[in-house]
């Protein structure tokens, strides 16, 4: 049994693991490991994705409004992920821009930017109504006052497979919702996890999320029988957890085709 090969693969593993694991033919699935709840990093941008889809699609925003870059309010006085801090002040974004960037290059600024036009308070409401109880936003990144006091964003492993399950399905939002938010989660740039193993040509919709002792990476590899993966490693060695991750995926794709 698959639950049987991916224990026999991380049982080594010393830190913190969780692995979900969702057949979407049969929507039969199974969890490996010792955590579900992990600290949000990069994965927290689908969250900021799904909130602007739903105020998109209930008409509060639109995904043409403007934004004007001013850098001395995104700057965080260090070098970070993604385009934005490479960008001259004053440039127009929009909406859409924002999410994309953030789910293309993990653009911590366009996230910054998006949350804030979107609404901490209104992004956790959707999630709660939702019904994921541990998927939470409680600050901006590089927020360093809050970061000092101990607060984070938080995501579950297991939700984030059902969001993923949801989105292939059509459930989030609006069927047409969920396929242009996959279409966009298709361009994550990062493939040294769930892409690892395949060639260019795999459709695979993810999102990841890396900081120092944390590595997260969960989608849906788009094969000829599509599964969901999703998988975080805290507190251990990043580069084991990376290796069993990419194995893990192999050992998903390889009994998605079997059946």
């Amino acid at each position: 049994m698959i639950i049987d090969r991916i224990k026999d693969r991380t049982g080594n593993y010393t830190g913190k693991l969780g692995i979900y694991y969702i057949d979407l033919n049969t929507d039969m699935g199974c969890f490996v490991g010792n955590q579900d709840v992990f600290p949000a990093s990069g994965m927290v941008m689908l969250m900021t994705l799904i909130e602007a889809f739903r105020q998109i699609y209930d008409g509060k925003l639109s995904k043409n409004s403007i934004y004007k870059l001013k850098k001395s309010q995104v700057s965080t006085g260090e070098i970070t992920y993604g385009a934005i801090d490479s960008l001259h002040d004053g440039i127009s974004l929009t909406v859409e821009d924002l999410y994309r960037l953030s789910i293309s290059v993990s653009d911590n600024s366009a996230f910054n930017i998006l949350l804030t036009k979107l609404g901490i308070t209104s992004v956790n409401a959707t999630f709660a109504q939702m019904g994921y109880k541990n998927m939470r936003i409680n600050r901006h990144l590089f927020d360093e006052k809050k970061i000092r006091q101990g607060i984070d964003n938080y995501i579950s492993v297991e939700e984030v497979g059902t969001i993923f399950q949801r989105l292939y399905k059509g459930q989030i939002i609006s069927a047409d919702s969920s396929a242009d938010m996959l279409e966009c989660l298709t361009h994550h740039q990062r493939t040294n996890v769930i892409p690892y193993n395949f060639s260019e040509d795999m459709k695979i919709a993810h999102i990841s999320g890396y900081d120092e002792g944390l590595i997260l990476d969960a989608g849906i590899v788009c094969c000829e029988n599509p599964f969901v993966i999703s998988m975080a490693a805290h507190d251990g060695d990043t580069r084991k957890a990376e290796g069993l991750m990419r194995d893990v995926t192999l050992i998903c794709y390889q009994n998605s085709m079997r059946l």
